[in-house]
């Protein structure tokens, strides 16, 4: 794992440390999701509103990496590492496909949506819900190697003013 995987910026010691891996292939993928956030939803019982970004974030970046890494071939395995402390979930990926075009994450700008719901694109929103979800993310590509962190607090800012 990275450094920001292993040392979440956060303080406080780890609660629960998961690391699998997986093939890229979608029914191992929610398989594993399911797997993650059954854990997560234990340990973190009080804590809805990160365990439920958590979800929204793990499933956006497996599918990611599913369809557009390994280009919807599902020969590809992934590494997932969830790293617990009491105010932050650290998630790392490893997988080994085709890099991110211009070697960083797609920007989260959203384009004017239409009013009609029969117009509403397929895709495009998942970028705008990693970054909106996450306090921190970082992608970097090391050989042929894909390597994404993400950081989601698991208590609201407003919860940890009031601690």
């Amino acid at each position: 794992m990275s450094n920001l995987a292993t040392q979440p910026r956060s303080l406080g010691a780890p609660r629960l440390h998961f690391e699998e891996v997986i093939n890229a292939d979608p029914i191992t993928v929610r398989e594993t999701i399911l797997q993650i956030m059954e854990r997560l939803q234990h340990e973190f019982p009080s804590q809805s509103e990160g365990v439920i970004s958590t979800e929204i974030v793990l499933a956006e970046v497996l599918n990611n990496i599913s369809e557009h890494s390994y280009q919807a071939s599902n020969l590809g395995d992934v590494t997932i590492s969830v790293l617990c402390t009491d105010d932050m979930i650290s998630i790392e990926t490893r997988d080994f496909g085709v890099p991110m075009p211009g070697l960083s994450p797609p920007d989260s700008e959203l384009e004017e949506i239409p009013m009609d719901v029969e117009d509403l694109p397929e895709g495009g929103f998942g970028w705008f819900f990693i970054r909106s979800l996450s306090s921190h993310l970082e992608y970097r590509r090391t050989g042929t190697q894909n390597i994404f962190c993400v950081q989601i607090p698991t208590a609201s800012a407003e919860q940890n003013d009031l601690a």
